[in-house]
């Protein structure tokens, strides 16, 4: 029986081509894209998925309870991990990790290599199980950095060798040259993990960093705790807080909270400190748009299917007069249904390895979940089958409930509940059109509104060279660099755009509330390097020695931050913060020491994410490390690139030159927006070429069902134009339908994207007039296709048989 059904199916598919391949083309589009979405939501739900005491490891976070509004931090006293390990018994192990880079010399390259590495300790082999191949990375070699490699490392740089023992020099960002010792080989790393790295550095730590601080000068970590198995998290948080008010003897300024490790790529905001994360809410909007493009591809299957009703009426009349039964054509139908399923879903299978390879390299990494896997491709043969029989269902008992004598008589007519259905279909298929329309037009408007707005300072055209130690010459490579030809001006600063609100800060009392001002060090240079903006006084004066403090009496004292706010020096400060702190020019202000000697137009510190910060810049003179800015005139930056690689090479031999644009650097800030934007751009056009193809099929068949009325609408002298009109209005009627549905669901879901940004877009209600205009546009062009096709058929040909 079911070899015969599969083989009546198969001849009805290929009887009716045009049908078929509809129906293929649409069905086998959204399989493949759908697939291709959901391998990327699996994937990023997998992150930290893979570690076998994962559930009970915990990072700790910080939260600076005495300051109002002030955001979680990702980090912990450098010395929490073993106190409390040490006084509370939950706690079966720490570890301090974090990823960053290195630049390791490895044979012949003698610039070094880039790596991402974990920064860490020895118990990171006790928490996270890493498969180690060689070597026992857990034994601490002293004297040296201990470095654990990958295989593929092992092989590409030390080929048939033994690795083990052998020392390895470092390139830092600033101090010298570090001797690195590799102790153990392990599996490469897994992808899906925010500790994604190629290796890692093994430190140990000085007694003084193993203790939690009083008072002075505090260093905060990534900090990782195991617990034991069935702890309860909340009451563990209770008491570590109670237990950290009694060691400093006060309330802290500092509490606790643990945040799962499962939680840590999807449900983090830390994008200064945490490289690779991911977002929670974007899983929700991949697996939404995934659910989508399978309905929409579903919805042009009902809809072809129930429009055939009428072709397919005397079939089933006669099959039921020769004794077949409603169950059989249930079964007969839904063969056809699975048939197509099966042949669009192994078309999207074949193509599923060719969009796989891109979408990883638009990605930036591989894909360790995927279709490939024995069990995601069992569950996706499954789910296919289950919406293969859930979306034939209907069709099929449509098709096989008409009575034989009313079917063979030709007296079947159309069913309200039939075209109620088709027409809802439609509606539903454009309210998702337009929502996704609207959508990637307010994602676009608020991407351009990041990359035009005012940031307060001059982004384009200013260089910036990698934050590193600069020595005793930093003063005469940065003369050196100005009387390059194209340089306009150069500066050497801790902070600089992208790094965060400021390079230190200091927590003051406003209004009864305290707050943190952020503070920028650089020498006198760095205003007119970003062009600042000036609304009154002054800026630095470079050749005024009174402008800027020494760099080495900054660092002369316990605490860099101390000294820096105790020296009575000349500050700029942003508008903002005059009026916030209520700080007048020349005048001193007992919020800080420091007279404030021009204010400047308030400018963007940090991502339009976050709102402005209270902001004051300090200069000093003869900054030995920082970051270099150049500004550059337009037109020369190859030149300036040239003469200052040259110039680097000369001063600093030992070290890479590296650098990067501000204005690509502020775009990186923005780089989750940017594909998100490119994502609904794709899936926007993907939507409407699967929502129009439905729609051409049903206007096809409108067509084909009206030739009749149509050939005698001709010969009574009916034109094209009163032909399109017939066909096109009952579709646009209910494409307009769909823009009033789609407009509020498209504004609610905006209304909440946007609250991410401290400074947005209104959404304005040209945008949902605009998606709705195209789409009207778009669907009138495909019925319209059919419609002209229709209306310039000969009448005498399908009014003959009359």
């Amino acid at each position: 029986m079911f070899k015969t059904n599969l083989k009546i199916a198969w001849r009805s598919l290929w009887k009716h081509k045009a049908y078929s391949l509809i129906n293929i083309i649409g069905l086998s589009t959204g399989l493949a894209a759908c697939l291709i979405v959901a391998t990327v939501v699996i994937d990023e739900l997998s992150y930290d998925h893979q570690w076998t005491k994962g559930d009970n490891i915990y990072r700790v976070l910080s939260v600076n309870s005495s300051v109002k509004g002030a955001e979680k931090m990702p980090v912990t006293f450098s010395g929490f991990g073993p106190s409390v390990k040490k006084d509370m018994p939950e706690v079966v192990d720490y570890c301090r990790a974090s990823v960053r880079n290195e630049r390791l010399q490895l044979g012949n390259y003698k610039e070094g290599i880039a790596f991402k590495a974990i920064k860490a300790e020895t118990s990171i082999f006790r928490m996270f199980d890493f498969n180690v191949l060689q070597g026992n990375p857990q034994k601490f070699v002293k004297g040296y950095t201990n470095l654990v490699i990958s295989k593929k490392i092992s092989d590409q740089y030390f080929p048939e060798q033994n690795p083990l023992g052998k020392v390895v020099y470092n390139l830092p960002e600033y101090g010298k040259p570090g001797q690195y010792i590799i102790t153990g080989v392990i599996e490469s790393m897994p992808q899906n993990t925010h500790l994604r790295a190629d290796i890692i550095t093994l430190n140990e730590y000085a007694a003084s960093e193993n203790t939690l601080p009083v008072s002075g000068y505090f260093t905060f970590e990534p900090v990782y705790v195991l617990l034991k198995p069935g702890t309860n998290v909340n009451h563990l948080t209770q008491k570590v807080n109670k237990w950290y008010e009694k060691g400093m003897g006060k309330k802290g300024d500092f509490s606790t909270q643990f945040q799962p490790l499962k939680d840590v790529y999807l449900k983090s905001d830390f994008p200064a400190v945490q490289d690779i994360h991911g977002s929670i809410k974007n899983v929700y909007i991949f697996s939404a748009v995934a659910a989508l493009l399978l309905l929409i591809a579903c919805i042009n299957f009902v809809n072809l299917t129930i429009s055939r009703v009428f072709n397919r009426a005397k079939e089933t009349g006669v099959r039921k007069v020769l004794g077949a039964g409603k169950m059989q054509l249930l079964v007969r139908f839904l063969s056809e249904s699975v048939l197509f399923f099966v042949i669009s879903f192994l078309l999207a299978i074949f193509a599923y390895p060719f969009l796989l390879k891109p979408l990883e390299t638009y990605l930036g990494h591989q894909l360790v979940s995927n279709l490939y896997s024995s069990a995601y491709l069992f569950i996706t043969i499954c789910m296919v089958l289950l919406v293969s029989f859930c979306t034939g269902l209907y069709p099929a008992w449509f098709l096989s409930r008409p009575k034989p004598v009313v079917i063979l008589r030709d007296k079947i007519s159309s069913d309200l509940q039939l075209n109620f259905l088709k027409k809802a279909l439609v509606v539903g298929q454009f309210v998702i059109s337009v929502t996704i329309i609207g959508i990637t037009f307010i994602v676009h408007n608020q991407i351009n509104f990041m990359n035009h707005k005012d940031l307060g300072f001059d982004k384009n055209n200013v260089l910036n060279i990698s934050y590193t130690e600069w020595g005793k010459s930093a003063g005469s490579f940065k003369q050196q660099i100005k009387e390059i030809p194209g340089v306009e001006s150069a500066s050497i600063s801790d902070w600089y755009p992208t790094s965060g609100a400021g390079n230190m800060s200091r927590t003051v009392k406003i209004r009864n509330e305290k707050m943190d001002v952020f503070f920028i060090q650089g020498d006198a240079d760095l205003p007119k390097v970003l062009k600042l903006q000036l609304k009154s006084g002054r800026v630095f004066d470079p050749s005024l020695s009174t402008d800027a403090m020494d760099a080495d009496s900054l660092m002369s004292g316990s605490s860099k931050q101390t000294m820096a706010l105790k020296a009575i020096e000349p500050l700029l400060i942003t508008n903002y913060t005059a009026g916030l702190l209520d700080m007048k020019l020349n005048s001193k202000n007992d919020k800080f020491e420091g007279i404030p000697v021009g204010i400047v137009k308030d400018f963007y510190s940090e991502s339009l994410h976050n709102k402005i910060k209270p902001t004051v810049i300090q200069a000093v003179s003869n900054p030995q490390w920082g970051a270099m800015l150049v500004r550059v005139k337009p037109g020369t930056e190859k030149q300036v690139l040239t003469g200052i690689d040259k110039l680097y090479k000369q001063y600093y031999p030992e070290k890479v030159f590296k650098y990067e644009w501000i204005s690509d650097q502020l775009n990186e800030q923005y780089k989750a927006e940017f594909k998100l934007q490119q994502l609904f751009t794709c899936f926007s056009l993907l939507i409407v070429f699967l929502a129009c193809l439905g729609l051409f099929g049903l206007v096809s068949f409108t067509a084909e069902q009206r030739v009749k009325e149509i050939g005698i609408r001709k010969v009574l002298g009916a034109g094209i134009g009163d032909i399109v009109g017939l066909i096109s209005k009952d579709y646009l009627w209910l494409v307009s339908i769909s823009i009033l549905i789609a407009t509020p669901i498209a504004w609610y879901a905006m209304s909440k994207w946007l609250q991410d940004f401290a400074y947005r877009i209104d959404i304005q209600w040209w945008v949902f007039a605009l998606a709705g205009g195209l789409a009207v546009i778009i669907a009138f062009i495909t019925i319209s296709f059919q419609s002209v096709k229709a209306a310039f058929a000969n009448p005498v040909k399908s009014l003959r048989s009359e």
